[in-house]
């Protein structure tokens, strides 16, 4: 079955759809047919709070749970397991590849570091409720929204200037290298540093789909013909491609800098998803 991955706007488009009986219908029928899977991630949560309407945020966080949809890993979640497993290549260590699109306890499960299990099984309107009626909650969200068009205007600067240098470039990738590798086998047993330091030094970013992705989005925003805003959307637009584009089959959107950095993203070779638009998405259902 297909993996779909609508963007916010896409989101909120099908849940207005979705309101027409026959829409709905033909939307479900689909869902239990498993002609598609729709898959979204914590992100979309993040979003769906940033309303100053607590009732057509919980619409939207209910709307979400009846599509019944997989969920995908948070971003640096992802960037771990796949240097992990690039790792365990290195070492010539067999194991079954894990799952980047699972279930909701599991991804709330991996972002407080524990194990899944059904403490983690909340719903997503109880996200949603939260977050917008205690705003101080996502204060360190929306400091990561600051820093992150600080360090874009930042890197622009560098870049024009002839200062990102190709040593700076890999010692930041040993650098993501080092705060992804796992501590220890998958049977708990101590690498050794001077493994993982072996390791480092050959480590290559565009063996890794998440980490390759991300660095040729953010190669082509601080370039001469930079694409997307130094703001808060950008900085979430790219948080969702990055996450999504190895695991899914389908991005569903009408996002302009989605279009403008996915050919960019394509040239790291890990991409599996192609983009459609709402309207096109929206007619299978019509």
């Amino acid at each position: 079955m297909p993996l779909v991955y609508p963007d916010q706007n896409a989101l909120v488009v099908l849940g207005l759809k979705a309101q027409k009986a026959e829409f709905r219908w033909k939307l479900d029928t689909a869902i239990k047919s498993n002609a598609l899977t729709f898959v979204v991630s914590t992100w979309h949560l993040v979003e769906t709070a940033h309303s100053p309407n607590l009732a057509s945020a919980v619409r939207l966080a209910d709307f979400i749970d009846s599509l019944r949809p997989s969920w995908l890993l948070e971003r640096r979640d992802l960037q771990k397991l796949d240097v992990e497993e690039d790792f365990l290549r290195f070492l010539k260590i067999n194991r079954e590849r894990q799952r980047r699109v699972t279930t909701r306890s599991a991804v709330i499960a991996a972002l407080h570091g524990a194990e899944d299990g059904p403490r983690f099984d909340i719903p997503s309107r109880n996200f949603v409720k939260q977050w917008i009626e205690h705003p101080e909650q996502m204060k360190p969200l929306e400091e990561a929204y600051q820093t992150n068009a600080d360090s874009l205007i930042g890197l622009r600067a560098a870049v024009k200037a002839g200062k990102l240098t190709e040593e700076i470039r890999r010692r930041t990738d040993e650098m993501l290298a080092k705060l992804s590798m796992p501590s220890a086998t998958p049977a708990g047993l101590d690498y050794g540093r001077s493994v993982k330091i072996d390791y480092v030094r050959q480590f290559k970013a565009e063996a890794v789909p998440s980490i390759a992705i991300e660095t040729a989005i953010s190669e082509k925003e601080w370039g001469p013909e930079a694409i997307g805003d130094a703001d808060r959307n950008t900085f979430i637009d790219k948080v969702h491609l990055i996450s999504a584009l190895p695991w899914v089959e389908e991005i569903v959107s009408n996002d302009k800098f989605f279009s403008g950095i996915y050919p960019a993203a394509q040239a790291s070779g890990h991409v599996r998803a192609k983009l459609t638009k709402n309207e096109e998405f929206l007619a299978r259902f019509i």
